[in-house]
């Protein structure tokens, strides 16, 4: 490695890369927040410019700073005093703190390792996280996995992975139609024996966008943790919120009545793509993966 190259690999891996990976990171973090509002709504993310969604005021440039802007203006439209959904610091935040891990994990951990490298495993990471974010919070809102995110993005991240090699082409592609099958064939067994909806497709194409970056050898291990994770989080929620679960065509109850909880829909998407995330890391930072301990070799 000759003297620039060098003296760039120490700089990205001490503080000053550090928050470099901090500010990026929350800058994309307010666009994904953009993404997560228009897209299931059918709008633009590009246009027109962030508005105040009460009273239409556009959002000022000193006004739209990531997390800050939250804290100074209170949380309210410096126009009309509407209150923003506390999910804007909370995105931004998040994938701020997400993207320093992963460029300590990949980028300042390794100085030794060739940096361009090192900078293509932390784009097509920070990538996948990213869209594993966005794709979880639309979830949580819509509960619904839009296509045009986890298609396309399960083929591009696909691509992408050949300049990593990470995992080998044939496993990755192989993670694609087994991560989608294994939804499919759970969600017709639901619908063909059982006569109501289990999982959705949408979890399929998730399962597919991750085995599409992770492998085959990801998936067991993430379904896994994402059920153990769905149990300790939504049974406790849903024991709360089930009397305030809201009637629909397949089910009639009367106001205040409490719901079965089979009826009750839990989105299973943000729990894959917290496995998923914690599963990656497990990965780039120790460079042995929970699916090596099941599948060896």
């Amino acid at each position: 490695m000759d003297a620039p190259s060098q003296l760039i690999s120490e700089l990205l891996s001490g503080p000053i890369g550090l928050g470099f990976a901090v500010v990026w990171g929350a800058i994309w973090g307010s666009f994904f927040n953009v993404v997560i509002a228009r897209l299931p709504l059918g709008r633009s993310v590009v246009s027109p410019p962030s508005s105040c969604f009460a009273c239409g005021a556009r959002v000022r440039a000193f006004d739209n700073v990531p997390v800050l802007s939250y804290l100074w203006l209170r949380g309210r439209c410096r126009a009309c005093g509407a209150r923003f959904s506390l999910r804007y610091p909370l995105v931004e935040g998040l994938t701020a703190g997400l993207t320093a891990g992963l460029w300590w994990a990949v980028v300042a951990r390794r100085p030794e390792l060739d940096l361009a490298w090192r900078l293509a495993r932390f784009t097509l990471y920070f990538a996948f996280t990213g869209l594993l974010l966005v794709l979880a919070a639309i979830d949580l809102d819509t509960k619904r996995l839009p296509d045009v995110l986890t298609i396309p993005g399960a083929l591009l991240l696909f691509v992408a992975g050949f300049a990593v090699d990470d995992v080998s082409w044939g496993g990755r592609a192989i993670g694609m139609v087994v991560g989608y099958l294994f939804v499919r064939l759970i969600a017709d067994f639901y619908y063909h024996v059982l006569g109501r909806e289990g999982l959705g497709l949408g979890d399929g194409k998730l399962l597919a966008l991750i085995g599409a970056v992770l492998g085959w050898k990801a998936l067991a291990p993430t379904i896994f943790l994402a059920s153990v994770l769905g149990t300790l989080i939504a049974v406790p929620t849903l024991l709360v919120r089930r009397r305030a679960a809201r009637p629909t065509p397949e089910i009639t109850a009367p106001p205040g009545a409490e719901v079965a909880l089979r009826h009750v829909e839990v989105p299973f998407g943000p729990f894959l793509a917290l496995a998923a995330v914690a599963y990656q890391f497990a990965y780039v930072i120790t460079g042995e993966t929970p699916a090596s301990w099941l599948w060896p070799g």
